[in-house]
């Protein structure tokens, strides 16, 4: 096992009908749980850095802990940037040892999209970096990409044709109606358009907005085509409410290795509960 790109995860994935969770990482903690969780269960991972992570570590600085824990690691480990939307921020992070990337041109015209996400993808390649893309508008917050509800917009079967076409990716993410953060309303996911992309789609789909999802519907998802799902504001809870229930439980305790040890198994456990779930087969 070794730290790979995500071709040599999310291939075997579409094959045999399972996803592969991936999950966005803040710091060394939480990315050492992650990884943690998915060796004593023996599934592949990916861990991903938002774009306002990686600036408040430096590149240099996240891959320096980050590598360390994917070289070591007794199952496969993609390290993935999320959702970049600068071109050049985004061949830094090739260049620092990112084994896939994210460009996220969605708010952009298509034209625009394929000519900045066939560049990155030009560039990635010539050092196996794998690369994943974007089409239409997925509601909420993620980093520092914002979408309203009403600016929301499905991915549209003929763009996405065209947009798999030029581009080459590796990875897609269509917009199907899934958000990002914590849903407050009624979710609506158009599984047929899901399904349809999924038929013509010369690579892997990605399901984004995983957390809040019900049960039903990610088994949907994922038998209609989902190889990887991302998961990041279920992350952010578990780490925070860990420490903050810890706090609560030992208001006289100031040890930052206890609480660390505490927050890292609340962490394990929710990575755990995704990867079973996702990785069921048919």
């Amino acid at each position: 096992m070794s730290y790979v790109n995500m071709e040599a995860i999310l291939g075997d994935a579409r094959k045999n009908h399972y996803a592969v969770g991936a999950f966005n990482i803040v710091n060394y903690l939480t990315a050492k749980a992650a990884v943690e969780a998915a060796e004593e269960l023996g599934q592949p991972i990916i861990i991903q850095t938002s774009v306002k992570t990686v600036k408040a570590f430096g590149i240099k600085e996240m891959m320096s802990f980050l590598k360390p824990i994917a070289d070591h690691a007794t199952v496969n480990v993609a390290i993935h940037l999320d959702h970049s939307t600068d071109v050049e921020f985004t061949k830094a992070c090739i260049d620092g040892g990112w084994s896939s990337v994210m460009y996220d041109g969605s708010q952009l015209t298509l034209e625009e999209n394929i000519k900045n996400t066939k560049e990155i993808v030009t560039y990635a390649k010539n050092k196996k970096v794998t690369v994943e893309g974007e089409l239409g508008a997925i509601v909420g917050v993620e980093d520092d990409i914002v979408v309203i509800a009403g600016n929301s917009a499905h991915a549209r079967p003929e763009d996405c044709h065209i947009y798999l076409k030029e581009t080459g990716i590796d990875a897609f993410a269509p917009a199907v109606g899934t958000a990002h953060g914590v849903y407050t309303g009624e979710i609506n996911i158009d599984y047929d358009l899901f399904e349809e992309i999924n038929q013509f789609s010369s690579c892997p789909l990605v399901l984004h907005g995983g957390t809040g999802l019900t049960d039903e519907m990610f088994h949907k998802l994922i038998a209609l085509g989902a190889s990887k799902v991302n998961i990041s504001t279920a992350i952010k809870i578990a780490y925070c409410q860990g420490m903050v229930t810890y706090t609560k439980m030992n208001p006289d305790q100031n040890d930052p290795l206890k609480l660390d040890a505490f927050t890292k198994e609340g962490l394990k456990k929710v990575v755990k509960q995704h990867i079973q779930f996702f990785s069921l087969r048919d």
